[in-house]
């Protein structure tokens, strides 16, 4: 072991981008075995340190690369892991095992249950690898070759994941070291985007381990706030923070939101004069719902990114531009090149150039003869976790980003605007509680400025799929505010399938979609009488019709109709909707097996890459009300 006090080289390298404070050095520097919890406040440089530790154990030799596994909330994360532990040990740390809760419980699963599924309902996978973590002694042996484990956001672990790492922990070998990181002032994904109340009230991790002294874990704390040098963020981070940690009972949400709006740079923001077209790039707007950001999305002119649950990790178009006719099995750098300077160029410039694109697309699909196969590439693309290297966190295009507190989580920006909610009344303590922590997350995602405001009182609701929707009016003239753009509302089939629309109309509309890639569209919908009334998307203002929205948006608006009906019923979805949105597009891709491909028109069946608008939209529709 390295001398006390001593950092290894690696870790020293890192130094010149970040000096190690007394509490950061000691936790990196704990011994290999030590099983500890780290109290990690926002920023205080949590995710250095984890990758910083891993680095020296494995720069000293106290531990192989090959059995140090690291769990983290988030697969954006995850990417953000491994790079910084490259910069640590170099390529060495390709074979650290970094990777979700959900991903780590696949490879048990897959490995150890013949009967393993994909197909099988996400609880019962989970439930079936804890009953292997439990019961099974090949799992058991595999474990004990573990050398250390690191848990990333553990108070975001709740419910089976929380029961699945405690089993793991105790199947590991009483020479192994657990690190773990926590803030339970920021334990909010227990919690929706949408209600007031729990989704899963079951223990976190860290209560789980504290009811078993048999696997005894010490505390330690990082101390120090390396985020901001601003007075007023650095009280958020601390005072406030003690206050969110401390505090109970009724009346805590007012004071925790009357302490954030004496400490931030400003607190009257208005939720109807933002001014967000006129925001720098990257400034963070944050919602407490989906549908204020969605609202405050719909009236901004200028291009913005969404952050949001269900519209990240969408792929870039260049894609598509680049593949949509791509029939033959591979494709060589000098294709590629020429492809890439006749489509991308003018249409969908990423943020990379060609060189950078072909690096991503040679490590998820490079051959041995220096081409891309295509085929591989996409199977690695069609899947619904898309490979980090092509996966754009925000929905959108470049300049500010609005978003949800629950979907920023673990995102910083330099400046934040803070819509908090009003919160006058809560349906128990421990709902106050949560909130209040919701709360506190928003306010701890700035950097260098936070201004805060109040948001809507009456923020509307949400049909059972997730649609959230606001009631404007309920007599003669039944309207409401709707989202429309949810995931499933547009597919293949609908954009280029045999059975929607023409072949010609098909790549009419495609070639359209590609010259504007890059830009805010406006759409208009009608319901079509000869596709089951489902809804035809066009461009508003031109005769281009761009594809068949699905079966799952007549549904929802058919049960919003029934909500605003109420027991009298007698209200139903309008023949028309107007001033749907689109923020630039987004690539599509089917994979080389997928039984679809073969309902879609040429190219794209044999291709299977194709664009699709971002559709992001929280627009007003008028409902009818059947008299009589």
């Amino acid at each position: 072991m390295p001398q006390v006090g001593m950092l290894s080289s690696g870790v020293q390298r890192r130094a010149a981008d970040v000096e190690w404070d007394a509490s950061q050095r000691r936790i990196i520097q704990a011994d290999a075995s030590e099983r500890m919890v780290v109290d990690a406040g926002p920023g205080t440089g949590k995710t250095a340190v984890a990758c910083a530790r891993l680095g020296h154990l494995i720069e000293t030799g106290a531990v192989l690369p090959s059995q140090v596994w690291m769990v983290s909330f988030t697969r954006t994360a995850i990417a953000e892991i491994r790079s910084r532990l490259h910069s640590h040990v170099g390529d060495a740390a390709s074979a650290v095992k970094v990777a979700t809760v959900d991903a780590h419980a696949w490879t048990i699963h897959s490995g150890y249950d013949p009967k393993a599924s994909l197909t099988g309902g996400y609880e019962h996978n989970l439930k079936r690898v804890i009953e292997l973590l439990s019961e099974d002694d090949e799992v058991a042996d595999y474990l004990q070759n573990v050398e250390h484990l690191v848990v990333d956001e553990a108070q975001d672990l709740v419910g089976l994941h929380a029961e699945l790492i405690e089993r793991m922990v105790e199947r590991l070998s009483s020479g192994c070291g657990v690190t773990i990181f926590a803030d339970e002032a920021q334990a909010i994904y227990g919690w929706s985007e949408e209600a007031h109340v729990a989704e899963d009230e079951r223990e976190c991790l860290l209560e789980r381990l504290r009811r078993h002294p048999t696997t005894p874990f010490r505390s330690d704390a990082l101390q120090t706030i390396h985020r901001t040098s601003a007075p007023g963020l650095r009280r958020i981070f601390s005072e406030v923070r003690t206050s969110v940690l401390t505090g109970s009972g009724a009346g805590l949400f007012a004071r925790i939101r009357e302490a954030v709006s004496s400490h931030a740079d400003s607190d009257d923001l208005e939720r109807t004069k933002l001014g967000i077209d006129g925001l720098p790039a990257g400034t963070l707007v944050l919602f407490r719902r989906r549908s204020e950001a969605l609202e405050a999305s719909q009236f901004c002119k200028a291009p913005h990114s969404l952050r949001l649950s269900g519209y990240g990790a969408n792929l870039p178009p260049w894609l598509a531009a680049c593949f949509f006719d791509q029939t033959a099995r591979r494709i060589t750098p000098g294709e590629f090149a020429d492809r890439w300077q006749a489509r991308v160029t003018a249409a969908c410039m990423p943020e990379y150039g060609p060189e950078d694109a072909w690096r991503r697309l040679a490590r998820v699909a490079g051959a041995a003869d220096g081409s891309i196969d295509i085929r591989a590439l996409r199977s690695a693309l069609s899947r619904r976790a898309a490979p980090l290297e092509f996966a754009t966190p925000e929905f959108g295009l470049g300049g500010p980003v609005i978003g949800t507190i629950h979907a920023s989580k673990g995102r910083e920006a330099d400046s934040v605007l803070l819509l908090m909610p009003v919160g006058d009344e809560f349906r128990s303590e421990k709902a106050e509680e949560e909130e209040t922590r919701v709360l506190f997350v928003g306010s701890t995602r700035a950097r260098v400025t936070l201004r805060v405001g109040s948001g809507n009182r009456w923020p509307g609701s949400s049909v059972q799929s997730g649609r959230c929707y606001r009631t404007l009016s309920k007599g003669a003239k039944p309207a409401a505010m709707v989202e429309i753009g949810r995931p499933e509302d547009l597919n293949v089939e609908g954009l280029v399938g045999i059975g929607h629309q023409d072949a010609g109309s098909a790549r009419l509309a495609q070639d359209w979609l590609l010259a504007r890639a890059d830009q805010i569209m406006a759409f208009g919908m009608a319901r079509d009488a000869e596709h089951d009334w489902n809804w035809r998307l066009s461009a508003a203002d031109e005769e281009v019709g761009v594809g068949l929205m699905s079966p799952a948006l007549r549904q929802d608006l058919w049960e919003v109709a029934r909500r605003l009906g109420g027991e009298s019923g007698g209200v139903q979805p309008p023949l028309r909707a107007s001033h749907i949105r689109a923020l630039g597009c987004r690539a599509m891709v089917v994979g080389p097996d997928d039984p679809v491909a073969s309902k879609l028109h040429a190219p794209w069946n044999a291709s299977g890459f194709l664009l699709a608008p971002r559709l992001a939209t929280f627009t007003r529709v008028g409902f009818w009300r059947r008299r009589g």
